[in-house]
């Protein structure tokens, strides 16, 4: 398969906008069905003519973007809830169990290339370079060597890590399960700074340019300005935002809640804007391309807005919309949680 550029961080790039340049059509017709596993929590990557999914039921799986053969697929000993990460000629996944595993897999054939125990992973790694990091349930940051899995370093933190690493310059940053962001040396894994969060954090945080947003379970998200860790903004939204926030080119915030609503923070910040009230129910699927969005929700809706929050259109896929849509060249693959994926043209 050949290879496009390197996919290494969930949606693409720290903002969460790396379907930014693609387009969704203004309607849309079902192309084709395909079943890959059960359990699709995370975001599909598109690779070549391959689009690969991981499985809560421990499988890696590459199928025919053009009419959803099964390429290959590759069984993990454990499920792969947080998703994959790309670079040249592999991807990087690691598994949620005990003794969960971080594994290198070739793009064309699924061969395990390296694997490592690093514990229990439910949250996507990040590439930065030729080191692909790993955060754990135990609170463990790993550093890894992409080429054999070597341990460049490794550093343990006070409560789960609960969201994908954040690269900013030369430092990482993490957040865990004790409430705290944690800044970390990305060369030795040292502990330059720390900040005490006003809640938990509920999905992954977002870059925009020196400002990290963060979403929290009390309902709200907080903008902090780096290196200092000063507060930008904070916006009450009524309800947690389980999605990762999506920073558009322009620089504004897009924020979906549990709640199914969606906001809109103006790109120098200030006052957060609740653009459209969809009902029901939603929990990581926004996807932004180009000058829409994609929403999906948790009764099987998925949704195409403006940035204003008007509907282009909605489309009933019949199953649970848990992660973001995928995006390219004109078609969008969307993940359905019992194992379905469905593309759409």
């Amino acid at each position: 398969m050949p290879t496009n550029a390197d996919w290494p961080t969930l949606l693409g790039n720290p903002q969460r906008a790396g379907y930014a340049a693609e387009a969704a059509p203004d309607s849309v017709e079902e192309v084709w069905r395909a079943e890959v596993g059960r359990g699709l929590v995370s975001p599909l990557v598109v690779e070549g003519p391959a689009v690969l999914a991981a499985t809560a039921n421990r499988l890696v799986v590459a199928i025919s973007a053009e009419d959803g053969e099964h390429y290959w697929e590759r069984r993990l000993d454990g499920a792969i809830t947080g998703g994959m990460v790309r670079w040249r000629d592999r991807v990087f996944a690691a598994a949620e169990e005990r003794e969960g595993r971080a594994y290198a897999l070739a793009l064309e054939d699924g061969d395990r290339l390296w694997h490592r125990v690093v514990g229990s992973t439910p949250v996507p790694p990040l590439l930065v370079g030729d080191v692909v990091f790993f955060g754990t349930e135990g609170g463990n940051i790993f550093a890894l060597d992409v080429r054999k899995g070597e341990e460049a370093w490794k550093r343990r933190l006070s409560g789960a890590v609960r969201a994908t690493p954040v690269p900013w310059h030369d430092r990482l940053l993490v957040a865990t399960a004790s409430d705290t962001l944690f800044v970390l040396d990305r060369d030795a894994g040292a502990v330059v700074g720390r900040m005490a969060l006003p809640a938990g954090v509920a999905a992954a945080p977002a870059l925009s340019g020196d400002t990290v947003v963060v979403p929290l379970f009390s309902g709200d998200a907080v903008a902090l300005v780096l290196p200092e860790l000063t507060q930008a903004w904070r916006a009450a939204l009524g309800a947690p935002v389980l999605a990762a926030p999506v920073v558009a080119p322009n620089g504004a915030v897009y924020l979906l809640t549990r709640a199914a609503d969606l906001w809109r923070v103006p790109p120098a910040g200030g006052t957060a804007e609740k653009i459209a009230a969809l009902g029901g129910a939603a929990r990581a699927s926004l996807t932004l391309v180009r000058d829409r969005l994609l929403v999906g929700r948790l009764d099987g809706t998925l949704f195409l807005l403006r940035t204003d929050g008007s509907v282009v259109w909605r489309k009933d896929l019949e199953d649970s919309i848990v992660a973001p849509v995928t995006a390219h060249a004109g078609a969008l693959y969307v993940p359905l949680l019992r194992g379905t994926i469905v593309k759409l043209q």
